[in-house]
């Protein structure tokens, strides 16, 4: 982890759970980590937990579902910063309930989903591949999506959000091809899907009882992914580990 000391690295959703777990451990790691989110003011809670880190935190005000909120983070990056290395692509959430619900509830729902999940993951990729292009540097582009992203073992009341992980798997193979066609042998790209991981994506979507959900199934922690985002930085930059799966021990998946 030695070589990202001092780069510039972009958490998508960094205010709580793994994105928490990913700013904190990279700041930890000596780099310079920005936490987009739209409770700004919890990252700044962070920042002041590892105050004493070689890297540091900084908070900036950010809707991953609104394409001119991401903008204007980026605006802002690019201001104070000049360049990013690293963008951690963590950002999403799901609701409970069906597709075919024709309920407009349900429409808005879904249309959350996607633009969370999906749609500003898309144009946050985009602007960070932009700012690395400026930093002419080694970076990487991690995309923390889930096993849902290639598996629906049964109907999950989750309405599109596997959809929205199979697509950010495909998406991943698309950037990576489109930095091959384009001779950037610099950038790498990673699609890193994690089985179930304790966190509030649950309790804050409506799910009754998620602690009870929690205790009975086999769960990993937000750390066993930020874990794997070190992992996943710590290669050398001429390996691309272009999938990763991790899965708690006896996850049913």
């Amino acid at each position: 982890m030695d070589k990202w000391v001092g780069k510039i690295a972009v958490v998508t959703g960094a205010s709580s759970g793994i994105g928490a777990a990913i700013t904190k451990d990279l700041a930890q790691h000596g780099l310079i980590v920005i936490g987009l989110a739209r409770r700004a003011e919890k990252i700044d809670e962070i920042a002041a937990e590892v105050s004493s880190a070689p890297g540091k935190i900084h908070s900036c005000k950010c809707d991953i579902g609104d394409l001119n909120s991401i903008k204007a983070a980026f605006k802002w990056i690019e201001e104070k910063f000049q360049k990013v290395h690293i963008l951690v692509n963590n950002a999403g959430l799901t609701y409970l309930g069906d597709i075919l619900d024709p309920s407009q509830d349900q429409t808005d729902k879904i249309n959350q989903i996607i633009n969370v999940n999906f749609t500003g993951l898309v144009h946050t990729t985009r602007e960070a591949f932009r700012l690395m292009q400026v930093a002419d540097d080694y970076g990487m582009i991690i995309n923390n999506s889930s096993i849902l992203d290639s598996v629906t073992p049964f109907p999950t009341k989750a309405l599109v959000y596997p959809a929205t992980k199979h697509a950010i798997r495909a998406l991943t193979e698309i950037v990576r091809q489109e930095l091959i066609v384009g001779n950037n042998d610099k950038i790498r790209v990673t699609n890193l899907s994690p089985g179930i991981v304790e966190t509030n994506i649950m309790s804050a979507t409506g799910f009754e009882n998620a602690d009870l959900f929690f205790k009975s199934v086999p769960c990993l922690q937000p750390k066993d992914v930020s874990d794997s985002v070190l992992y996943l930085l710590s290669t050398p930059y001429n390996v691309n580990v272009t999938q990763l799966t991790i899965k708690p021990v006896g996850e049913k998946f």
